[in-house]
């Protein structure tokens, strides 16, 4: 059963990768859920320091 899974969603990721449904090609407005451990989480982006800003 597990083989099974784990074949099935092997060839799911390979069905999505040949339709272009990549994470480098997600739409800009489509919602994003990410792992909390993962450094693009919201929680995990650096803050600013009071009194810092950005300069482009």
């Amino acid at each position: 059963m597990r083989n099974w899974l784990k074949q099935a969603l092997a060839a799911y990721d390979r069905w999505c990768a040949s339709m272009g449904l990549v994470p480098e090609n997600r739409r800009s407005c489509a919602p994003v859920r990410y792992d909390h451990d993962d450094p693009r989480h919201p929680d995990n982006r650096c803050q600013p320091k009071r009194g810092e800003r950005d300069v482009d």
